[in-house]
C-alpha cells in the first residue's frame, strides 16, 4: 500500500513487504522476491536501510523489520489509517451488509502458512522484468559471475 502513495521505488517495496510481515526473518532472496525486486537491486541499498535502523541484520544472515524504529512506528500508524479509510470507503459501496468475522475466522483467512514458492523462478521473472541476466560459469575451481544488461 505504501508504494501506491509514495511511489514504485525498490526501497518502498521492501519496507511495504516488511511492514506486512513484521516478525519474519528473511534471507536476501526472500526479501527481494517478496518485494518484487532483484537481489542486485536490494544489495544497492540494504546496508543503508540497516544504517538508518529501519531493518536489522540477524545473526543467521537474515533480515527483519526494526519494529522499535520511530520511523517504522510512524509508517505503521500511517498504514493503519490508510486501512481504516479503505475499509470505510469499501463499506460505502457494498451492496449487501457485511458480516463481522471472529478472531478464529480472521486467523484462517490471514494464515501465514502460504504455499511454498519457487524463489529462484520468481527471481528469474524479476531479472527478466529488470532486463538483466546473471551467468555463472564454473571455471577451474573458480566461479565466474557475469551480469549482462
Amino acid at each position: 500500500m505504501l508504494n501506491e502513495i509514495l511511489g514504485d521505488y525498490p526501497q518502498i517495496k521492501v519496507l511495504d513487504y516488511l511492514l506486512t510481515n513484521p516478525f519474519a526473518e528473511l534471507s536476501k532472496l526472500q526479501l527481494a522476491v517478496g518485494a518484487e525486486i532483484s537481489r542486485i537491486t536490494l544489495n544497492k541499498f540494504i546496508d543503508d536501510m540497516i544504517d538508518k535502523q529501519l531493518i536489522i541484520k540477524c545473526s543467521n544472515s537474515k533480515y527483519k523489520l526494526n519494529i522499535e524504529s520511530p520511523i517504522i512506528i510512524k509508517l505503521n500508524m500511517i498504514l493503519d489509517e490508510l486501512n481504516k479509510i479503505a475499509i470505510t470507503e469499501a463499506m460505502k459501496y457494498a451492496d449487501e451488509p457485511y458480516d463481522e468475522l471472529s478472531d478464529e475466522e480472521l486467523d484462517m483467512i490471514c494464515d501465514e502458512n502460504a504455499p511454498d514458492v519457487d524463489l529462484y523462478k520468481l527471481e528469474k521473472e524479476i531479472m527478466n522484468t529488470e532486463n538483466y541476466n546473471i551467468l555463472i560459469e564454473d571455471n577451474k575451481e573458480k566461479y565466474l559471475l557475469t551480469i549482462e544488461r
